[in-house]
């Protein structure tokens, strides 16, 4: 390894497990955006959450990937008839693994599932099917690498900072949102149906959730947010 290598951030990356085919998957596009961005990608499937801070320890930065639903009693709630699969070890593994980042001011980046994570874990609740409860479609039909609908980026966050002021063009594959927000965290994007389309705590270095997939976007947003992910992760070094 070079020594311009060796400056490079270290981002461990959840991914996600296929029971039937006793398989890890990730689509590839999480580790493409972190290699363009300047970082190192490193996949961590589910273990041990004993193991979650001395794997902590070896990382400059945590991306919570997209995957299935959460298991709700987390949040206090029964499931919903219109819960999907869940995985209890991942949901254990995650938890663990964002606690420990989040204790050593690690930045942490949550996309979709990940955003979700890191609002229960901070004591935030779930809606766990918004079929009922919202005028749009946000499990889109169409190809990951195409937007299917805006969301308003809210100012006074740090995201603004990031993306700048007014709407976006995203992706949407989620039948689940962020419900009440939790203590510390700040919503940060909304669709027009008023969905939480991210979250973020201006009082850390840097910890984003999204609600959409930016590593399947090829869109300016997507860059400058994995961009400003990857910088926070090398200012650690």
């Amino acid at each position: 390894m070079t020594g311009a290598a060796q400056q490079r951030p270290l981002i461990g990356i959840t991914v996600n497990r296929d029971y039937k085919r006793s398989r890890f998957w990730l689509p590839d596009g999480y580790c493409c955006r972190i290699e363009e961005a300047g970082a190192l990608p490193l996949l961590i499937p589910p273990m041990d959450p004993s193991a979650a801070g001395a794997l902590i320890g070896s990382l400059q930065g945590l991306l919570l990937s997209g995957g299935g639903d959460l298991a709700p009693l987390y949040y206090g709630e029964d499931p919903h008839p219109l819960l999907d699969e869940t995985d209890p070890q991942r949901d254990a593994w995650e938890y663990a693994l964002a606690k420990a980042a989040l204790a050593r001011n690690l930045p942490v980046f949550g996309i979709c599932r990940g955003l979700q994570i890191l609002n229960i874990l901070r004591g935030g609740t779930l809606i766990q099917d918004l079929s009922g409860t919202s005028s749009m479609q946000h499990l889109q039909k169409g190809p990951r690498t195409y937007p299917s609908h805006s969301v308003e980026i809210l100012p006074q966050t740090r995201l603004v900072e990031i993306l700048g002021e007014g709407h976006i063009a995203v992706n949407s594959f989620h039948h689940q949102a962020a419900g009440a927000i939790a203590p510390g965290l700040k919503k940060a994007a909304v669709a027009p149906d008023g969905v939480i389309e991210a979250l973020e705590d201006p009082h850390l270095p840097f910890l984003i959730g999204v609600q959409w997939h930016p590593e399947s976007l090829q869109h300016p947003a997507s860059n400058l947010l994995f961009q400003a992910f990857v910088n926070a992760a090398a200012a650690l070094l």
